[in-house]
């Protein structure tokens, strides 16, 4: 009752809020004439949507719809008007308007293509902002129209495959699945390689901070899946998102911008009458494809084995009659197998756990003002159930933004973002009661439906094990957040080229979560491992976050000569970031009390307040000679109060440049312009830092509190301090084209690019006589090389049909140069032998492989089993080992010192990824499609080994049919090269269709209808659910492993959108 009541409130207040916010647009209209009329493409005579039309000399504006048709309201005169009409890849026009007794006539305006579109102008920074033709570098911008024709309600997901250099992957199919973004490869050992994220100037948070599953003791390795936070804010709000690499950030954002920087700009409102957009969608997500289980009624006989599952287990296991047995040799040690095979049922458990997972997406905005005040204001809800049983996303936003116009020379802007979002979850692929683990290391011979008489509770499977349907019934793992992020900008130009701009952002929320495991409704197994939590576990855990920044930046245009012009920008900012973690967990839980307070027994808690402070300044200077060459020089001095005094202080310089080669006279005489329409040659270097990779507190000795004798004392940790750590630091240099051919009709992109990253924090290992077992230390380096091509098509264009076609090609070298040690383990995760070795790209797979002859095929034992190489490791050189042999027969050969060697199995960076986008507009009919490769790339596939084992594998149905030899799987199981698949895949990532309407509902000006679906096919070869995944979640060291993941999974989606 109390959370519906809260649930009423909370409804209430949005709607009482954009009630208000409505109500008050009036106050932004006065008396005037609206000028209608229609913006096309002079070729096509197209509708041209979000053309920008202004009355010059004032800020009064506005954009064209869907159709390219606008509505302006201006001051009742009496005479000429001329509007200013722009679109981003047009020639600019100025068009007469006549205002005749206070109305006009319809406006038709005509534009034509712009081979000039290096004038175009992109964000750089916070405020900072230059053309085209004067980078150095290449920026990657995604509008909103292509968010909108993704199909997405995520913002990852949305920029899938549209971004050069970017690898964006998917970790998990949850509702609100986490989500890796990678630009130009890896840059750090010991933290993710995450960008940074600027929203209207606000730097915002994305953290996966896991707070409805914290039993950390049960995790596999070191990593955790959580949701990033950026699935808090609305794709429908975005108007536009700028990508920046590390060298091209450096001059705004210095010690945080070595992993790139994504600028995401939102809606702003349009001078004129209100208008409003309302959409609203349908979705449906299901599992793409079952793996293959076994379904043969065969079971090899074995202890434990119970034929009536629905009776309670025993505390003995009795001998099964009629058993048999075979022996097997498996690293010169004998085994026995049986070989008797007894009558089962199977099941699969698929069905029990999966589901149609359904959902809605539903969003308003209004916009409007006239030439003093502008302002936005959106509202959405959006609820999206998974396709495992029980979990689903909620999401409420509400974002508004007003301008308000001073002075002619001053502007101020205000905006305001909330949201609300609430998860229902399961147990993530980390841990062991997981649904997926649980089905994959169940033996399927039980009806897991069965419960029992007497209370009709769920019945036991085998020991050690959860019957499944308990990691849904009896599994509740719940997450909610509330966040705000505001800013406050002020934009002056006192006198002619000079402008100040200032901006105050704030990012703050808090996640509240909750982790219920009820009692087992079944015992445990006397003298073997109990079950997960057989007695119940609770957890509470919040985490509060709270980012401040403000920057300041003065820039200066100056035409010093007729050829010469500089533009000159010096600025400074102060950053503060504080995350408030608490945690409580318990087991033993009351079943009256299903909280951490009702719990009885092992009882934990654990807190954490880190804060750093960041404070900068930086100058940049463009100087442009006839606007076809360009230099730009900058440099950027931060200090961040995770460094000691000493290493506080840290520089950045960066220096570009940028020659428009089409625009030389010799060019003009010799080229036409209808063949190469213009060329562009850039370079750039500079620095840039990383501070994600370092806790504020690593640079100390820090102590953890101990009982003792009943007393509180507190004990140092193993780790020594090390004041003289630094930030990470990565020079980047890069060069590039971009070139037009036959009248824009063939747009390439080219950059290639080399990054050399030094100081690298990294763990190593110390004397035990020198007080402790570790130190954090800079002696890491490591490279990234590669290039990026973006080739855009027209091939068709005319009156009725346009069509488009974009291919991108990223390609990395990663190699990690030095390490301080041979090799560093990161930990055998759900079994992946992840290592950083030097000479090697980062966390490669370094296992046990399997033993092969001089052609490369496996050497088989004597019973016809694979076997794993055996030989002597070199302890300073990880490559290499010397092989051991017999002369005669050239088996491997065991004895002192001989051991399974071990060699790189598997590379989770991929050798290339791509895209293929395809836009066809044919009339009021839109159809667009979008391919998103991924190649070269290992993924440890832990589930295959698990199922195998288990006996549900297809493997392990070849061995029960007698189509293999007896201990086939047996004898491989260590060998972990067999582990190893290829996770190469082709996805239809996007595909949809639309159409444009004209309402016959007087009022309502468009609606677009649209239908859409996302990996919808995936074409590869892997083993198991989906190669796109990670149990390591957003790490860097840990990628490429598949260890109970949900799958993605395929959505199709049903949308239709009115404007008024």
């Amino acid at each position: 009752m109390i959370q519906f009541y809260r649930l009423k409130k909370r409804r209430a207040a949005y709607w009482s809020i954009l009630l208000l916010l409505v109500c008050t647009t009036t106050w932004a209209q006065s008396q005037s004439v609206t000028i209608t009329g229609r913006v096309t493409d002079a070729e096509t005579q197209q509708g041209l949507p979000g053309a920008s039309v202004l009355v010059t000399g004032t800020s009064n504006g506005t954009i064209t719809d869907a159709d390219g048709n606008f509505s302006l309201s201006v001051q009742s005169a009496d005479g000429n008007l001329q509007l200013q009409v722009s679109f981003i890849g047009y020639q600019t026009v100025v068009s007469t308007v006549n205002i005749s007794n206070g109305s006009t006539a319809p406006v038709a305006i005509a534009l034509s293509t712009d081979i000039k579109a290096l004038d175009e102008v992109v964000v750089t920074g916070s405020t900072l902002k230059q053309a085209k033709r004067e980078l150095g570098n290449n920026i990657s911008s995604v509008s909103a129209s292509m968010i909108d024709k993704s199909g997405a309600n995520n913002l990852f997901t949305a920029l899938q495959g549209k971004v050069p250099g970017a690898q964006i992957t998917q970790n998990s199919g949850d509702p609100a699945g986490g989500m890796t973004i990678r630009l130009r490869g890896v840059k750090s050992l010991s933290g993710p390689s995450d960008p940074l994220y600027v929203i209207d100037g606000v730097i915002v948070s994305n953290s996966t901070a896991n707070v409805s599953q914290t039993a950390l003791g049960n995790q596999v390795g070191e990593a955790s899946v959580g949701n990033n936070r950026l699935v808090d804010i609305n794709p429908q709000d975005i108007e536009s998102i700028n990508v920046v690499n590390g060298a091209a950030a450096a001059a705004q954002y210095g010690s945080r911008a070595s992993n790139g920087v994504v600028l995401i700009t939102t809606k702003k409102g349009k001078s004129g009458a209100p208008r409003f957009s309302f959409s609203t969608s349908v979705t449906m997500n299901e599992l793409r494809k079952k793996v293959p289980i076994s379904t043969y009624g065969k079971q090899f006989g074995s202890v434990g084995l119970r034929l009536h599952p629905i009776q309670p287990l025993s505390t003995a296991w009795p001998a099964l009659p009629g058993e048999t047995f075979t022996a097997v040799t498996r690293d010169n040690v004998v085994s026995s197998l049986r070989t008797n095979l007894v009558d089962v049922t199977r099941y699969d458990y698929q069905d029990q756990i999966f589901q149609k997972g359904y959902g809605t997406d539903n969003n308003l905005s209004i916009n409007g003002g006239n030439d003093k005040t502008q302002y936005f204001t959106s509202i959405s809800y959006s609820r999206n159930e998974g396709i495992i049983k029980g979990t689903d996303f909620t999401r409420y936003n509400l974002r508004a933004r007003i301008e308000q116009r001073l002075a002619d020379w001053a502007k101020l802007s205000v905006g305001l973002s909330y949201s609300n979002s609430f998860s229902n979850e399961k147990a993530n692929g980390n841990v062991f009661y997981s649904p997926i683990n649980s089905i994959n290391i169940t033996n399927n011979i039980y009806d897991i439906t069965q419960r029992n008489p007497s209370n009709g509770k769920l019945q036991a499977v085998e020991a050690t094990r959860v019957n499944p349907l308990s990691t849904i019934e009896d599994m509740n793992f719940t997450q909610s957040v509330n966040r705000t992020v505001n800013d406050l900008q002020l934009n002056l130009t006192p006198i002619k080229g000079l402008g100040i701009d200032w901006v105050i952002g704030v990012d703050a929320f808090t996640q509240n979560g909750r982790g219920l495991i009820r009692p087992y409704p079944y015992q445990s197994v006397a003298g073997l491992p109990a079950e997960r939590y057989p007695t119940g576990y609770a957890s509470n855990a919040s985490n509060s976050v709270l980012q401040f920044n403000t920057d300041l930046n003065v820039s200066y245009e100056k035409q010093l000569t007729s050829d010469l012009k500089l533009n000159a920008v010096i600025g400074g900012s102060y950053q503060y970031q504080r995350t408030d973690f608490q945690r409580a967990s318990g087991e033993g839980v009351n079943a009256l009390i299903e909280t951490v307070s009702g719990a009885s027994s092992a009882v934990t808690a654990g807190y954490g307040l880190p804060q750093f402070s960041l404070s900068g300044y930086f100058g940049q200077a463009t100087l442009g000679y006839k606007n076809l060459a360009f230099i730009t020089g900058a440099v950027r001095r931060d200090q961040s109060s995770i460094f000691s005094e000493g290493e506080r202080t840290q520089t950045y310089p960066k220096v570009s440049g940028s020659f428009v080669v089409s625009d030389m006279d010799f060019w003009k005489s010799s080229i036409p312009a209808s063949i190469v329409s213009s060329l562009k040659l850039r370079s750039s270097w500079g620095q840039a830092g990383n501070l994600v990779g370092l806790d504020p507190f690593s640079r100390f000795w820090q102590f953890q509190p101990t009982p003792y004798l009943g007393r509180n004392t507190i004990v140092p940790s193993s780790q020594l301090a090390n004041p003289n750590v630094r930030p990470e630091r990565m020079s980047e240099f890069e060069f590039g084209t971009d070139i037009d051919f036959w009248n824009s009709k063939i747009n390439l992109g080219a950059t290639f690019y080399n990054q050399s990253i030094t100081d690298l924090v990294v763990s190593r290992g110390t004397a035990s006589s020198e007080g402790g077992l570790s130190i954090v230390n800079n002696v890491g380096t490591m490279e990234n090389n590669g290039f990026e091509i973006s080739l855009n098509i027209v091939p068709v264009k005319t009156q009725n049909l346009t069509w488009d076609v974009t291919f991108i090609y990223n390609q990395n070298r990663n190699k990690v140069t030095k390490l301080g040690s041979p090799t560093i383990s990161i930990g055998n995760s759900a079994g992946a032998p992840v290592f950083l070795i030097e000479g090697a790209p980062a966390s490669v797979f370094y296992g046990t492989t399997i033993a092969r002859d001089g052609n490369g095929d496996p050497l088989l034992t004597p019973q016809g089993f694979l076997q794993s190489e055996r030989g002597v490791q070199s302890s300073l050189t990880p490559l290499t080992y010397t092989q051991s042999r017999d002369a005669v027969t050239g088996q491997p050969v065991f004895g002192p010192g001989v051991g399974a060697v071990r060699t790189i199995i598997g590379n989770p960076n991929p050798d290339w990824t791509g895209s293929l986008m395809s836009n066809l507009a044919y009339k009021n009919f839109n159809f667009n499609f979008l391919f998103d490769f991924v190649q070269g790339v290992s993924v440890f596939n832990a589930d295959k080994r698990t199922r195998e084992n288990v006996g549900i594998g297809p493997i392990a149905e070849q061995e029960m049919k007698g189509e293999i030899v007896r201990g086939y799987i047996f004898a491989i199981g260590p060998i972990e090269e067999w582990r190893v698949d290829n996770g190469s895949f082709v996805k239809l990532r996007e595909i949809g269709l639309s159409y444009n309407l004209k309402s016959p509902i007087k009022g309502i000006n468009n609606v677009n209808i649209g239908l859409s679906g996302r990996n919808l096919i995936s074409w590869d070869s892997y083993n198991g659910y989906d190669p796109e995944t990670n149990a390591g979640g957003n790490s860097d060291r840990v990628r490429g492993v598949d260890f109970g993941n949900v799958p993605i999974p395929r959505t199709y989606k049903a949308q239709i959108t009115f404007s008024f």
